[in-house]
């Protein structure tokens, strides 16, 4: 999926669109979802231009996966959450609708009207192995074999 610097994040890190802020930094913005799943709902970006998560490059990426703890504590103090989410949809079939990559932090409650867990699925014979073995060949070869 091409990056669309029309994007609302985008939009949002260029100061076009307001946001409500939480924590900036050189290389990520995370603001309050304005349309929450639960109220204290945040949103981390980085500010590179990148669609999805496998386009961010490691860096960045570990920036806001530095972010992340520090983002998910202060969210359950201020909330009082009794536990979070923290997801990345990736690519629209997976619920993405804003093309530029973002992580959601979600509080969650005792009895809210999010649905968990999903649905799963088993592997049959080999198929658990030649699966490993696809994936471990497309990392290459800096891959584990364990």
């Amino acid at each position: 999926m091409a990056y669309d610097p029309q994007n609302v994040f985008a939009k949002i890190l260029r100061g076009e669109i307001p946001s409500a802020k939480v924590l900036e930094t050189d290389g990520a913005l995370a603001f309050l979802d304005i349309g929450p799943v639960n109220k204290g709902h945040v949103l981390v970006i980085p500010k590179v231009e990148a669609a999805t998560l496998s386009e961010l490059p490691d860096d960045a990426s570990a920036h806001v996966g530095a972010l992340l703890p520090r983002l998910c504590r202060a969210v359950r103090e201020a909330t009082g959450a009794e536990g979070l989410n923290v997801i990345v949809n990736h690519g629209e079939v997976a619920g993405q609708t804003v093309h530029h990559v973002h992580w959601h932090i979600i509080p969650r409650f005792r009895g809210d009207a999010v649905r968990w867990p999903w649905p799963h699925d088993s592997y049959d014979g080999d198929e658990l192995e030649r699966m490993r073995l696809r994936i471990a060949a497309a990392l290459g070869p800096a891959s584990s074999s364990s």
